[in-house]
């Protein structure tokens, strides 16, 4: 998914690490957890997971990733919706 702001395009697959990368830059020096999900299928959790790893090398912590799912009535399954990934102190 593209949208054009200002005469310039945001794709979620080419700009999330640089995303991540500037809400890093304005963390505290102890932060205590940094959060972001997604509702596109342009990238799984394990590569949000070391987007993540990369972008917060600085800060002790451990990092998850997983899916954002719906539980479809009458049954097991689960609907996937997106992704998250979360690092915390």
């Amino acid at each position: 998914m593209a949208e054009e702001l200002l005469g310039e395009i945001w794709q979620f697959e080419n700009n999330i690490s640089d995303l991540i990368n500037l809400c890093v830059n304005i963390l505290s020096d102890n932060p205590l957890f940094f959060l972001i999900n997604s509702y596109t299928t342009g990238i799984s959790a394990g590569v949000l997971s070391n987007l993540l790893r990369l972008n917060l090398k600085n800060f002790k912590g451990k990092i998850s990733s997983g899916e954002i799912g719906l539980p479809m009535n009458n049954s097991e399954l689960i609907l996937p919706c997106g992704i998250y990934g979360r690092w915390e102190s």
